[in-house]
């Protein structure tokens, strides 16, 4: 996603920061302030998927899984583990994933993170998982409003007092 990329790189820049693109998880891992390991599919991979389901074809949904996990098992070395971990800045970085997780010996026999590491990093992680409803629900909301500040004002004016369960 170049797009992406750009965002982070002037991001970056412009708080003395530093982007790098790799594809060595050692490399990637080296005194990194935070590590964000996740290892389901690239986004070709997920652009081909939304595809798939906005056409309906479930089969082609169930051989592009299929796909997609022998790609996965040629990864199995890309685990976040305390060995990755020891790498980051003083072996102390932030680990985040926007979960759920595949937790190796707790979830699955493989995983992408070892269990010490995920229940290390519980309570940021629930916190960060907490905030992807609304998250979700704002990209929804901004791709069917073309003026949200006037879309927001207008429900404001309303008055009407929300329901408090």
């Amino acid at each position: 996603m170049g797009e992406v990329e750009e965002v982070a790189r002037a991001n970056a820049a412009k708080t003395g920061g530093s982007f790098t693109k790799t594809n060595d998880m050692k490399e990637a891992f080296r005194d990194a302030d935070i590590v964000y390991p996740k290892s389901w599919a690239s986004y070709a991979a997920m652009e081909k998927r939304t595809q798939l389901y906005g056409d309906g074809d479930f089969e082609g949904i169930k051989a592009l899984e299929q796909e997609l996990l022998k790609e996965n098992a040629t990864h199995k070395d890309w685990e976040c583990t305390e060995e990755m971990m020891s790498l980051t800045k003083g072996g102390k970085a932030l680990y985040l994933h926007c979960l759920p997780a595949d937790i190796t010996d707790v979830s699955c026999k493989e995983g992408e993170v070892a269990a010490s590491v995920f229940d290390r990093y519980r309570v940021p992680l629930y916190k960060q998982a907490s905030f992807k409803p609304y998250i979700i629900a704002a990209m929804i909301f901004l791709a069917k409003v073309k003026d949200p500040a006037k879309a927001l004002e207008e429900l404001e004016k309303r008055g009407i007092e929300r329901k408090a369960f």
